[in-house]
């Protein structure tokens, strides 16, 4: 079997286990480069991590002709212009979510990659996770009849590190498109247009309510799906608790799951009672099964379900829900 070669173009916390060892794990895949503007970091990274090249220059790595695909981890800001570049040297690219700053951003690198022929994908993980698959499959079978409406709750307290010097880049409009709405609330999106179907009509907005960093940290609205799925959404950034359901009311039953704690079962309600769905653990390396799916994408044996296309379906939700667009 033919093994794909990857290089990483900011190899930096989200890499140390989320998705930086999947590439190693992966079956028929092989992380052989690194790059990060501080030379050290990357070198230190690669030394720890047991990758072979290391470099301090994007176009390097970029250039070398033993990288057959190149990951995108960097902040969203510079998305763009790294994906556009490794899809003009005529290698896939998977990115990092959200895709860009802003829907126009996502937009542009899905057009660049169709010019160039390349393949893109986007990190949203979760489509490849047992748990969500598990959900997939009921929703399905049609146990539970013919979906009737969703509603998306996501609450989290105000972390500390966006207290101080501006907040984290999370917070920072100018690096990450907004707050952590498109940063954790772009998960529950992206995996509605998974379990569910594409989202046609959204309409909503955001504000700060807490002040304590310039980005929103309240977005509310509602949506509807193509096969005409109602759907609502709230997504509280400054309040007492961490917490967040998505609850799909069906025709003889409700079903819940938690998008970000990856260990709360899946909770189905009907008349006669209530049933808990334990799921096995998430991998340690929670990126690696959808990694695997790119790659056998591009060793031509199986198909990855987070496409540019899709993620730019999620861009567009975001940035509706928020009132931007």
């Amino acid at each position: 079997m033919k093994t794909i070669r990857w290089g990483i173009i900011g190899c930096g916390d989200v890499t140390e286990v989320k998705s930086g060892p999947g590439f190693q794990k992966a079956r028929g895949s092989e992380l052989i480069a690194v790059m990060r503007r501080t030379g050290e970091k990357a070198k230190d990274y690669a030394r720890r991590h047991n990758v072979p090249h290391w470099y301090d220059d994007a176009d390097q790595l970029i250039g070398d002709p033993e990288v057959d695909a190149v990951y995108i981890a960097t902040h969203p800001d510079t998305h763009k212009e790294y994906a556009l570049r490794v899809a003009r040297a005529g290698k896939p690219v998977y990115v990092e979510k959200p895709m860009g700053l802003n829907y126009q951003h996502g937009l542009e690198m899905v057009q660049g990659c169709a010019r160039a022929n390349v393949p893109l994908f986007v990190a949203y993980y979760r489509r490849a996770l047992p748990k969500f698959l598990r959900v997939k499959k009921i929703l399905e079978s049609k146990s539970l009849g013919e979906i009737r409406a969703v509603e998306v709750l996501m609450r989290q307290q105000i972390k500390k590190r966006d207290t101080q010097d501006g907040g984290s880049w999370r917070v920072r409009p100018e690096i990450s498109g907004g707050g952590h709405f498109p940063d954790v609330g772009s998960h529950a999106l992206d995996l509605i247009d998974f379990l569910l179907g594409p989202i046609v009509e959204a309409q909503g907005m955001g504000a700060n309510q807490s002040k304590t960093y310039r980005a929103e940290d309240i977005v509310w609205g509602h949506f509807k799906t193509h096969q005409g799925v109602a759907g609502v959404g709230t997504f509280v950034f400054n309040t007492y608790i961490n917490d967040d359901w998505t609850t799909i009311h069906c025709e003889k039953g409700d079903l819940a799951y938690s998008v970000l704690d990856l260990n709360q079962p899946i909770v189905i309600r009907t008349k006669e009672g209530t049933e808990t769905i334990a799921g096995d653990p998430p991998p340690t390396h929670v990126a690696q099964p959808l990694i695997q799916t790119v790659v056998d994408e591009l060793l031509g044996i199986g198909t990855c379900p987070s496409t540019g296309e899709s993620a730019l379906r999620t861009d567009w939700v975001l940035a509706r829900l928020a009132g931007t667009i």
